[in-house]
């Protein structure tokens, strides 16, 4: 159904071009992909994932300040006898996915682009401590074997630039 569409349109603009709509037309051809494009055309995705870098080095700083107060958890060991322990979250590494074109369409008409970042974390924990507030003024500096990735989508102008917001964390 989506190729019959493609087709559908490709067909309407070839009948609607003259030889002053070639332009047009061969930019419409190539953004679909249906035509070679020219040497050192640079796609509106393309820009985007060029910047995922960028946000990535940005995002991660904020996630690691984010999380630099931890989580505090309780480690039952059975019975009503336990410990309190701080745990954090250390964002180490992240790796651009994908980048493409939005369905939505912002507030001056134009569709923007979505860029897909994956992080890498790490957990660490404290000592265990008698109560909540002893845990809470504990180092976290014990590396577990506990690994994560977690991804966000970050939200581009039409221009393929990174407004700054926060990403909206996904499930891939």
């Amino acid at each position: 159904m989506r190729m019959f569409g493609l087709l559908a349109l490709c067909c309407l603009a070839a009948g609607c071009a003259s030889d002053s709509d070639t332009g047009v037309m061969d930019k419409v051809l190539q953004d679909f992909g249906l035509q070679e494009r020219p040497e050192g055309y640079v796609s509106g995705s393309d820009r985007v994932f060029d910047n995922l870098g960028n946000v990535g080095q940005t995002e991660l700083k904020r996630f690691n300040a984010e999380n630099r107060h931890g989580e505090i958890k309780f480690d039952d060991t059975g019975g009503l006898i336990g410990r309190y322990y701080k745990e954090i979250k250390i964002y180490e590494n992240y790796y651009p996915l994908e980048a493409m074109p939005s369905n939505r369409v912002d507030a001056s008409r134009n569709r923007g682009f979505i860029g897909y970042l994956e992080f890498e974390y790490k957990i660490y924990q404290s000592v265990r401590a008698a109560n909540r507030t002893m845990a809470a003024a504990e180092v976290a500096n014990i590396e577990t074997d506990t690994r994560g990735r977690e991804t966000y989508r970050y939200r581009f102008s039409a221009g393929g630039t990174w407004m700054g917001g926060k990403g909206e964390r996904v499930r891939r």
